[in-house]
């Protein structure tokens, strides 16, 4: 099976911080798993995160730059 590549938003109200990722996964379980566990993992450091989106993107745009290759 082919991987798909999958956006993920975090936000946590407390003190007030937004994160996103990208990553390429195989399905959408395996999508929703890799959130929950990321979810934890935020949670660890500050309690309040929640999860506000799970997108399968279906087409890269030309000028797309992937996270990797930026400084966020």
């Amino acid at each position: 099976m082919n991987n798909k590549n999958f956006k993920f938003h975090f936000k946590n109200d407390k003190i007030s911080r937004a994160e996103s990722y990208d990553e390429n996964l195989s399905s959408f379980s395996e999508a929703m798993e890799y959130a929950y566990d990321t979810l934890d993992e935020l949670n660890e450091k500050n309690s309040g995160y929640r999860i506000i989106g799970i997108y399968e993107i279906l087409s890269l745009r030309k000028n797309d730059v992937s996270r990797s290759k930026t400084n966020y």
